[in-house]
């Protein structure tokens, strides 16, 4: 699939999440923003590929998306594969999930 083809209209949120750079607490952190970039699930740095794939806090947002992708595909997909053919449900998924920003 063509990303030029892509109708997209991405959020705050999906732009963090697609490019790292935003509210994640690793990101604050290597711009010396806040002192610890570990999330507050106590499951390691709040990354991107944490938030998406492993975050406690983001199990009930992940379960719907796992429900959509694993019709047709094995969990877990790459993050390029969220953003060409799943952009539709990823971007829901960015859109509800809740970044521990403390």
């Amino acid at each position: 699939m063509d990303r030029l083809k892509l109708r997209i209209n991405p959020t705050p949120n999906f732009i963090a999440i697609v490019t790292g750079h935003g509210n994640m607490k690793t990101y604050l952190h290597k711009c010396k923003i806040i002192e610890n970039p570990k999330c507050s699930s106590n499951k390691g740095e709040q990354t991107v590929d944490h938030i998406i794939y492993g975050c406690n806090f983001q199990e009930q947002e992940r379960d719907r998306l796992k429900a959509v992708i694993t019709r047709p595909e094995q969990w877990p997909v790459s993050k390029n594969k969220h953003v060409l053919k799943y952009y539709k449900n990823f971007k829901q998924f960015t859109e509800n999930i809740v970044l521990d920003k403390e």
